[in-house]
């Protein structure tokens, strides 16, 4: 089982550059410190524009051991002390999730459709990911995680996970816009709402 925690930054108007900036330090440092994290770009969709750290553990015990060093590196305490003197992103998070589905990718580029699904039907949509992972292609990789400590409780977070942009637009069309991923899209929809989706870029 893999953990995943996920800080949201939305940047203050021009101020994109200096968040960009701290983003990368404080993954620098997350993974100095057992990490596994990475920064990200909304390039595409629902929440466009907003820089996203996602940090993955291999297990809970990994996870909170690794955010209870967080609060003591005097690297990250000085970029909180930076952030706060001259602020520069709303922040929002950590929030955390598990993966229920999929091994984690380092791939860049990523596309994510969240569902709201009640927990009497989240069962059978667990059932549907093998079947959405062989109609979206050989060489896509697909996670889902489903929220552990998170503002909405009820979400299942599909993740497609591609080498760069080309592929992205390569597999779009010949994945999914064909009959097998639709079909499977439509089973989606009778378990659960599609609420958003999105595309995101890997920028540290």
């Amino acid at each position: 089982m893999f953990v995943i925690s996920r800080r949201i930054l939305i940047p203050h108007l021009g101020k994109e550059a200096t968040v960009l900036d701290r983003s990368r330090r404080h993954v620098a440092a997350m993974n100095r410190l057992g990490a596994q994290a990475r920064a990200l770009k909304v390039i595409m969709g629902a929440d466009a524009g907003q820089i996203e750290v996602f940090a993955r553990y291999n297990d809970f015990k990994h996870g909170i051991g690794a955010f209870q060093s967080f609060g003591g590196d005097a690297e990250l305490v000085s970029l909180r002390a930076e952030q706060a003197e001259h602020p520069a992103a709303e922040m929002h998070g950590p929030y955390v999730y598990r993966y229920i589905f999929g091994e984690p990718s380092a791939k860049p580029v990523l596309v994510q459709r969240a569902y709201r699904v009640s927990r009497d039907k989240l069962p059978a949509a667990i059932e549907l990911l093998p079947e959405a992972k062989a109609a979206i292609g050989p060489n896509t990789g697909m996670t889902a995680a489903v929220p552990v400590f998170a503002p909405e409780m009820d979400h299942l977070i599909i993740t497609y996970a591609v080498d760069d942009l080309n592929e992205l637009g390569e597999v779009m069309d010949e994945f999914a816009m064909a009959p097998a991923f639709q079909a499977v899209a439509s089973k989606a929809g009778s378990l659960g709402t599609l609420l958003q989706a999105r595309v995101l870029q890997v920028i540290a």
